[in-house]
């Protein structure tokens, strides 16, 4: 009977967020597996629940629900694995094998757009950043999904603290083109952790140069400039230099550019990047500056974590060698204004950057 009591209270702590998760799932765009896993949970809890009470069917109904989830999670990985033909892949570096399992069997989308909107009921995300975020992320992957129906993603394996020098989830974008490419661009994510979504968005802006894109994975905070950062990012260049790219661009958003800012005068040192580029989220103009890189920063004027007038006054220390755009939006200008970002991106990399 203790047994049974132990489940029924196990049961009860696990109602309490699938609840909140249900509650949100009739506001918010849900994937088919997101509807799946959430009518597993709550199949498994009813049964631990019903536990004590001496319901016959407990087993029953705890038995269904992990069945259901493991059914979800094996059509998501064989789904996954067909996808050889695709531009857009995800490997673990710096072995370079293919994805870890955990970053097929969760949807991506349902990871983000319900976690920024949990994200912002605790405070974590302001109003007007909270606004038009969630029809932004649903567009995004509605295109991606065209393409390729299920996508890995590093999101959980951040989540999970799997993002290590020594076995890191980096991904990878193609350029559309029948020759190997010999230009790439390197993306850093911010706060919060990389997201194949954004990285794709990016990826838009520089293939029609016939250049990679690799967006690498470090913690959840984004601290590339930490000794953990410094080293995923350096066997990033490597894997690069490998795969026989010529020369690259580092572009960074939010934390990854101020990673890139910290990092600027080691950067002198490589002799095949081609230039710097920010996405709200820059300073130390002057280390930027002395790198003798071209640069680009992109600054949203109603940005509330990075101040227009910072990017400002940075984008003049920066002087001859910078271009600096400003664009009508927030923080999240990728998912919110991809069109403006892109053609930001590919006018900078028109005047500075590989031809087509």
């Amino acid at each position: 009977m203790i047994y049974k009591n132990l489940l029924g209270t196990l049961g009860i702590i696990l109602a309490l967020p699938v609840l909140v998760l249900i509650a949100f799932a009739f506001t918010l765009p849900i994937t088919i597996s997101g509807i799946g896993y959430l009518l597993a949970c709550t199949l498994t809890i009813s049964g631990l629940i019903t536990a004590p009470w001496k319901f016959k069917y407990h087993s029953l109904l705890i038995f269904g629900g992990v069945i259901v989830a493991i059914l979800i999670a094996g059509a998501r990985l064989v789904l996954g694995g067909q996808n050889t033909t695709s531009n857009l892949k995800m490997i673990t570096l710096p072995d370079g094998k293919e994805n870890r399992w955990v970053s097929t069997i969760i949807d991506e989308q349902d990871s983000v757009i319900f976690g920024e909107a949990i994200f912002h009921r605790i405070g974590g995300v302001s109003t007007n950043e909270h606004e038009q975020i969630t029809p932004a992320l649903n567009s995004a992957y509605s295109e991606m999904r065209s393409t390729q129906a299920v996508f890995p993603s590093p999101f959980a394996g951040t989540y999970l603290n799997l993002q290590q020098p020594a076995a890191f989830d980096a991904i990878i974008i193609e350029p559309d083109i029948k020759r190997h490419p010999e230009i790439g661009v390197v993306f850093l994510h911010g706060f919060m952790g990389n997201v194949t979504a954004q990285c794709w968005e990016i990826a838009q802006a520089v293939n029609r140069f016939g250049a990679v894109t690799v967006c690498p994975s470090t913690g959840w905070r984004g601290e590339w400039w930490q000794p953990q950062g410094q080293a995923i990012l350096q066997v990033t260049f490597h894997y690069l230099r490998e795969q026989g790219i010529q020369g690259f661009y580092l572009g960074g958003f939010s934390n990854g550019g101020f990673g890139i800012s910290r990092l600027a005068s080691q950067l002198e040192n490589e002799d095949d990047l081609l230039g710097l580029f920010f996405i709200d989220g820059v300073y130390d103009g002057e280390s930027i500056r002395d790198t003798g890189f071209p640069v680009l920063v992109i600054q949203g004027v109603q940005d509330e974590r990075m101040p227009v007038t910072e990017a400002r006054r940075i984008a003049e220390i920066i002087g001859a060698s910078g271009t600096y755009v400003e664009l009508e939006g927030d923080h999240f200008l990728i998912m919110k204004q991809p069109d403006l970002v892109q053609n930001a991106i590919a006018i900078w990399l028109e005047e500075h950057g590989p031809k087509k």
